[in-house]
């Protein structure tokens, strides 16, 4: 354990959709993440099958990792819009449709410092 950050559980969710070819990748590097941060977490992967999925479970598009109820990425309001869509995220001056290692390590490192 990274001895200046203080044990804390984490609630993580990963959801996704079955058309969307990011959400294998996605859910490696996640894994990966938490490996390489010795986290120990389970992680509750949602799969999104309808619109009405996707409304209830606030979807912001395929794959999502949600930490402590937090998207990596996308702070959400009443304007959010959600449904069945592949995702995007920043990866430098590039969009690519998973979220880094990088990215899903400093998310996790925040919330844990929170």
């Amino acid at each position: 354990m990274n001895h200046f950050l203080k044990e804390r559980n984490m609630h993580i969710e990963f959801l996704y959709f079955e058309g969307c070819p990011n959400h294998e990748i996605a859910l490696s590097n996640l894994k990966e993440s938490l490996s390489e941060l010795d986290i120990h977490t389970d992680i509750k992967i949602i799969k999104v099958e309808s619109p009405e999925d996707a409304l209830e479970y606030r979807f912001l598009g395929s794959p999502s990792i949600r930490i402590n109820n937090k998207d990596l990425e996308i702070e959400e309001d009443n304007s959010t819009e959600y449904s069945m869509r592949c995702r995007r995220y920043k990866n430098g001056e590039t969009m690519v449709g998973f979220p880094s290692k990088e990215l899903i390590q400093l998310k996790l490192l925040e919330e844990q410092r929170e």
